[in-house]
């Protein structure tokens, strides 16, 4: 047992002891009771009964904190409490400051005391002895005697239900505020409005389009409405109730219930059941961490996304209007130890893979002859990002295909991981999102083509202002990509080596530094190692007539050394893995299964109505085409019957005819049937030879219509030839 210890009971009923003294000569302690209010006097036990009830586990023993106030200068308290805390303890100072007058005050004969502290500080009984068990109770230091006004309120519960006078009204003495000058006031708040309020607040779950005052309604309606039946009716009475709202004496304040609803639901969790979890994790959640935590350093993990330009881009083949394209989107790939934008790719078609698998490319390969592309001279060391990361992390948006992305990852390039980010939650990517507002603010200058999210009404629409052309907007933004990553400071990105080796703050700092710390020498990949692994992976099936890829076939000569079409003609069709792009259906791409070389299969001409065109109108061709076979179908079925019933009509035709005529009982071969065949030929020629002559006298005539007649090469066309009528 030691001071400032409590003696807890395990049991329902409340026993809360602290102790303040312990006497091991006499085996007793000082203990006070912390449930009282105000606090008593010390009362001392002896070790025998502590340890009994130890032992019964009836009482336990539990550490206890004191106030705040303790530790308080007296810097930092207002002189009036300063001034009532030393007036409280001159008064009992020679009783405390005293370890024989408090041995005896505990634990012996205390009489003449507290007469004597009374007489000394001229005080009252109560005063003093009030003074005395607050000092124990508090602490047993000099500030255990300040005033404890951070509790003040506290434990304030309020009348347990409204009283109203003789007359009905409802009495308003206790009513806190001022009182109302025009019409009636409410009436204060008591502990059943308290437990009601609190039953409401538990049944409201979505908040998102409540304000309040909506509430205060709605608590009134189903707590503040009685129902009133006729005077004098009874029970077995067949009548008609109504209801009625109380008047406002016997309502609360819509003030004093807001106050009390906040309280009940806590301020965090009404923002939570106001914008629903998501956007409280996105918006309103703390974030000690950082993106970084966990990476050993650059090209650790690139973060992707994607964003819709503030700006409209000027339509530079026209020469006459000032005409506008749209909005870009634009894509930026930042690693997430250094902060430095790595790659970047600005499209007006996605957000789909293809402008995603270009913003990629454009982050694993140089990029002095990128920014060459737009006219911007730099060096390596001004963008030193060429390099391959092992993860990448990505919004789980339709762009982001399992196929896509796991032909990133099959395509051994470097990537390891993919991570997703959870759905509505872009905050788990900030750095990346972090950039757009800081580019898209410094790229875009105020002129008329800018974007505003609180547009002058006046003003004329963005895109009748677009000012900047596509190439010229690149320029601004890659100029801007380039200060930002040499100029911009990157504290929280510093570790200990970092300031250590006194490396600068900057991303491009950061990023020397941390290649150069690498164990292991950056992954450098052929572009078209790049584009392959980039693209789309499918399976397609080997035929006989070609690869055949979603209904369409493609071959090349590889193949054909291959014998792919030859295997899959006698052993059967087999599937190989191939690369895809949406934007052309000419070409498919695979690996040489031994050298591993790329191999490029074109379109063939059995499917070259497929040519040259997006996969989404070759799936539309095909869906249409599946309509027109099924309605041919349909058509062929129908025409069939009839058919039949027409074929079995001709049947019978020829049954009836076949009865009148006689049948041989011979079954030996008819050889007569040569001769007969002869004859019916000899009949043929002769038909034919008089359609001949009809045709021949219809032809002498007939006047053609005027052709051209080019006599030698170089003669004129003669519209005024006629050939002349020729006499059969």
């Amino acid at each position: 047992m030691q001071l400032n210890q409590k003696l807890v009971s395990t049991n329902k009923n409340p026993v809360e002891l602290l102790i303040v003294d312990v006497n091991p000569e006499r085996e007793q302690v000082a203990v006070v009771d912390m449930l009282c209010d105000p606090p008593k006097r010390p009362k001392a036990q002896s070790f025998s009964w502590v340890q009994e009830k130890l032992a019964s586990k009836e009482l336990e023993l539990e550490e206890h904190d004191h106030s705040d106030l303790l530790m308080v200068e007296d810097s930092e308290l207002k002189p009036s409490w300063i001034r009532r805390r030393n007036e409280a303890y001159a008064a009992i100072s020679s009783l405390v400051e005293d370890p024989i007058q408090l041995d005896q005050y505990f634990f012996g004969d205390s009489s003449g005391i507290l007469a004597r502290l009374i007489k000394e500080s001229k005080r009252s009984r109560k005063w003093v002895q009030a003074s005395i068990n607050r000092y124990f109770r508090y602490g047993s230091v000099p500030n255990a005697l300040l005033p404890h006004y951070e509790e003040l309120g506290k434990k304030y519960v309020g009348p347990k239900k409204p009283i109203y006078n003789k007359d009905g009204s409802t009495c308003l003495k206790s009513k806190p505020g001022p009182e109302t000058k025009s019409g009636n006031a409410y009436r204060y708040i008591t502990v059943e409005d308290k437990d009601k309020i609190f039953e409401f607040s538990k049944k409201l779950k979505d908040l998102k389009e409540v304000n309040l005052q909506d509430l205060y309604e709605s608590y009134c309606k189903e707590y503040c409405v009685v129902a009133i039946r006729p005077e004098g009716t009874t029970e077995d009475d067949v009548a008609e109730e109504f209801y009625a709202v109380l008047p406002r004496v016997r309502l609360i304040s819509p003030r004093a219930f807001k106050r009390y609803l906040k309280k009940c639901i806590g301020t965090l969790e009404f923002i939570r059941r106001r914008t629903g979890s998501i956007v409280y994790e996105k918006d309103h959640a703390g974030k000690p961490g950082i993106a970084a935590h966990g990476l050993r350093g650059p090209r650790s993990r690139y973060e992707i996304d994607s964003t819709t330009a503030d700006v409209y881009i000027r339509y530079e083949y026209s020469n006459d209007e000032q005409l506008s394209i749209g909005r870009p989107t634009i894509y930026f790939v930042i690693d997430v130890v250094s902060s430095m934008i790595v790659g970047v790719h600005v499209c007006f078609h996605g957000p789909d893979w293809q402008a995603e698998s270009q913003a990629l490319f454009n982050a694993f390969t140089d990029k002095v002859e990128f920014c060459r592309q737009f006219g911007i001279e730099i060096s390596h060391d001004d963008w030193p990002c060429a390099d391959i990361c092992n993860e990448i992390t990505l919004d789980r948006g339709t762009e982001n295909s399992h196929n896509a992305i796991t032909s990133v990852l099959k395509g051994k390039i470097g990537i390891k991981a993919a991570n997703f980010n959870a759905y509505h939650r872009g905050d788990c990517k900030g750095t990346v999102e972090k950039a757009f507002d800081t580019i898209q603010g410094e790229a875009i200058p105020q002129h008329e083509g800018k974007v505003y999210k609180a547009p002058k009404k006046e003003d004329a629409h963005p895109s009748r202002g677009a000012v900047y052309t596509y190439r010229q907007f690149m320029q601004r933004l890659i100029k801007e990509i380039i200060h930002r990553n040499n100029t911009a400071a990157r504290v929280d990105n510093h570790n200990f080596e970092m300031c250590r080796d006194e490396v600068g703050l900057t991303p491009r700092d950061i990023w020397n530094w941390g290649i150069k710390q690498s164990i292991f020498p950056p992954i450098k990949k052929s572009k078209a190692s790049l584009l392959f692994a980039l693209m789309k992976k499918e399976h397609a099936t080997v035929t006989d007539k070609g690869v055949r890829f979603r209904g369409v076939f493609y071959n090349s000569p590889e193949v054909m050394e291959l014998k792919w079409l030859d295997k899959a003609k006698n052993d059967g069709r087999f599937k190989v893995e191939i690369r895809y792009t949406d934007v052309n259906s000419s070409h498919i791409w695979c690996r040489h299964p031994e050298t591993k070389k790329i191999i490029q299969m074109e379109i063939t001409e059995r499917s070259c109505q497929y040519k040259n065109r997006l996969w989404a109108q070759v799936l539309a061709h095909q869906e249409k085409l599946k309509e027109l076979l099924a309605q041919l179908d349909e058509k062929r079925f129908s025409d069939r019957i009839l058919v039949n019933m027409s074929l079995e009509e001709l049947d019978n035709t020829v049954k009836e005819e076949l009865r009148k005529l006689k049948k041989s009982q011979a079954v030996s071969p008819d050889k007569t049937v040569r001769e007969r065949k002869q004859q019916h030929g000899d009949m043929e020629k002769q038909v034919q030879y008089q359609h001949l002559l009809i045709a021949m006298e219809d032809a002498a005539n007939f006047t053609e219509t005027p052709v051209p007649h080019v006599v030698g090469g170089d003669e004129l066309l003669d519209p005024t030839y006629k050939r002349k009528n020729v006499a059969a």
